[in-house]
């Protein structure tokens, strides 16, 4: 990563979990968003879709011509879930947007997981790294729902 004179590369502003999430003309228009808990049925579970919407705050004195955004699943161990991370080669706007105030701009993404498999109950997150460095940390539990029980008198 090239850091800029001020020490302070892409920083993550916004991250969150949802259903769904489409990242359009720098806008993220979100489903079923912020939520931080998943439940399912049963174990293993098989979560049809789920997605993260993030924006990146891009120093403007950070100069080079690319970022790869990435996301990887872990476990509460720290160990990958996914075979490989998700990832994103975003080439960065020659001439970033400048005002006299500037100090930074936004990047917009979104990625979306489909059929994940979850083997248990516990703690997971989404470490979100810019060119392979983490950057942020988006952490959610998988619970089983309690079942349903009549009291009988």
């Amino acid at each position: 990563m090239d850091t800029p004179p001020d020490g302070l590369g892409p920083t993550v502003d916004i991250a969150l979990l949802a259903d769904a999430v489409q990242a359009v003309r720098g806008k993220l228009f979100v489903l079923g968003g912020g939520w931080d808990t998943l439940w399912v049925r049963q174990f293993p579970a098989r979560h049809p879709s789920l997605a993260i919407g993030i924006r990146l705050r891009v120093p403007v004195s950070w100069h080079s011509e690319n970022l790869l955004l990435a996301v990887e699943l872990q476990d509460a161990d720290g160990k990958g879930v996914l075979p490989r991370a998700l990832s994103h080669d975003i080439k960065l706007p020659s001439n970033p947007p400048q005002s006299p105030t500037a100090s930074d701009y936004g990047l917009i993404r979104s990625f979306t997981f489909n059929n994940l498999q979850f083997t248990g109950e516990g703690a997971y997150s989404f470490v979100i790294s810019v060119d392979g460095e983490p950057v942020s940390r988006l952490r959610f539990t998988v619970r089983q729902r309690p079942e349903n029980r009549s009291e009988s008198q």
